[in-house]
Parts: structure tokens; sequence; C-alpha cells
């Protein structure tokens, strides 16, 4: 009786010791990941800090933008920072331009109608060169919450992890595609930006995609170079194969632009408007990534001036 009693309390201390070591194994690695995780979402905070913070100085540095005048209903008077935030003025009543909770942040700030016309956005190209001759223009959405410069190495590797003072950076820049021309002479070209969480650079194009509405008081944006300020109508935002014709350019003095349109541009389209592209027109495509790689996400606008 003794031999099997010692026999049981052995078999019992060995189940003891290896539950134990399965426990704590269970325990220790899920401390691990959560470390892994928390380190991973400071160095990413970290990151999204170091985005804003650079281009809201650039902005500031680079970009000025005349008074705010009253829009057309002369009833509202709006000015953008460019943190983003919006104030308005409103004599009858106070409206705002916001998407659904669904679809962007919680924290997201109200987003305020804001109708610029050309000339009214001043940015000091030569200056930005000086920093970097890769320079070749800034893109200016009018609501004001899209404003970075955009930079050509002529490929389309240098500036998906470069800032545009040619330092790394996880966000990289906005920049134009290595087959388009650095003046935007080109009919048809596009260019690229990361969709970043936190809404810098191009993840605010995600608005495009999840509310059709959103272009009606959002639709307009400018391409400014050192000597022109193009003015673009949105008409388009649609999902695209990554590795589709989409990613072509139509240089200037070619036809087929607006084949090209109805073919690539249009299907599928979240944004419905009255626009009708001609082959003699000039069209950018602003290029951002999904979840799915095998696709983006592309925001078309038409020049209108």
């Amino acid at each position: 009786m003794k031999l099997e009693d010692e026999k049981q309390k052995k078999k019992s201390g060995i189940g003891k010791m290896i539950y134990r070591f399965i426990l704590y194994t269970i325990v220790y690695g899920f401390g691990t990941v959560a470390a892994f995780a928390a380190v991973v979402l400071a160095f990413g905070t970290v990151g999204y800090i170091r985005t804003k913070s650079l281009y809201d100085e650039a902005n500031e540095k680079y970009v000025s933008i005349a008074p705010a005048e009253q829009s057309a209903d002369n009833s509202k008077i709006v000015d953008v920072s460019f943190d983003g935030n919006a104030n308005t003025s409103n004599s009858k009543s106070e409206e705002s331009d916001s998407v659904s909770a669904d679809s962007v942040s919680k924290n997201e700030p109200e987003v305020k109608v804001d109708r610029r016309s050309v000339g009214e956005i001043q940015v000091d190209i030569k200056g930005l060169k000086e920093v970097n001759p890769q320079v070749i223009g800034w893109i200016y959405f009018e609501d004001g919450l899209i404003s970075y410069p955009i930079l050509f190495s002529g490929d389309n590797e240098t500036y998906l992890k470069t800032n545009y003072k040619g330092k790394y950076m996880a966000s990289g820049s906005i920049f134009l595609d290595k087959l388009g021309t650095p003046d935007f002479s080109d009919h048809y070209t596009v260019i690229h930006g990361h969709n970043m969480r936190d809404l810098t650079m191009f993840g605010r194009l995600r608005y495009y995609r999840k509310n059709g509405d959103y272009v009606k008081d959002h639709g307009y944006f400018h391409v400014i170079t050192e000597d022109n300020d193009y003015r673009y109508k949105i008409f388009s935002s649609t999902r695209v194969d990554s590795m589709g014709l989409v990613y072509s350019v139509i240089p200037d003095g070619n036809d087929g632009l607006a084949s090209f349109t109805k073919a690539y541009l249009l299907p599928g389209s979240s944004v419905k408007t009255d626009v009708t592209v001609q082959d003699s027109d000039h069209v950018i495509a602003l290029s951002t990534c999904i979840n799915d790689y095998k696709f983006r996400f592309i925001v078309c606008g038409v020049r209108v001036n």
C-alpha cells in the first residue's frame, strides 16, 4: 500500500509540475506578446506625432493663405488651421460637414466647408527646393485637411519611407509617379501617398470611399508649382487593381484620355458628378493603399483652370 501511495504521489507531483509549466508558459507568452504590442504601439504613436509635427511646421513656414472670405451664400466665413480644425462664423446657423461615425475616427474634428479660389494659396516652392531639390510642388485640398509638398525622384521607392527633408520616416512623402512629368503637363498621371491610420498623408482619402456625398463640400484640390496653381475638381473615387493600367501615364499631346477615364477611372466610383472628361483635359489620380494589397484606392480630379 505504501509503495502504491508513493507512486500515486509521484504521479500527482509530476502532473502539477507539467500544469504549472504550461500555465507559466501561457502567462509569460501573453505577457511577452502584450509587451511587444505595447512597444509597437508606442513607436507608432511617436511616428504619428513626428509626421504631424514635421508637416505642420512645413505648412507654417512655406504656405500662406489669404484671409477667409464669405462664401457664395454670403452667410458663412470659414477659416481652416493647419491642424485640420476649422472655425466657422455663421450669422444664420452653425453648419458642419462630417462623415458618419462608422467611417472615421471618433476623435476626428468636425470639418467645416471651405471654398478657396485660385490665387489665395501661396507656397514658397523656391524655399522648399533649397531644402530638397526634388520638391516639385505642393498639394492642397480646399478644406485644408491635406496639405503637403510633392516629391519626384524618378522611381516609386525613394519616398515611400523618406520625408521631404530626405530623412527616414515611416509615413514617407507625397510623390509623383515615376512615369510622370514633374511639370504636371501630362494629360493623366498619378500621385502616391500612404493611407495613414492617424489620417495624415493620404489617410483622409478614405472619406471619398466611405461617403459618396463627401465630395459635395470637399470637391477641389490644388497642385501648386513654382510657376502655376492648378485647380482640380474631384469626379471619381474607386478601388483599382494595384498592377492595372490605371498606373500608366498619358503624355501631353496624346489622345485617349476620355476613353481611358470611362474604362478605368469611373467604374465603381462612389463619387458621382456631372464632369465629362475630354481628351484635351488633364487628370490626376491620387493613389493610396487599402487593406488588400492586390488593390489600391484612387481619387481623381480634372483640371478646371
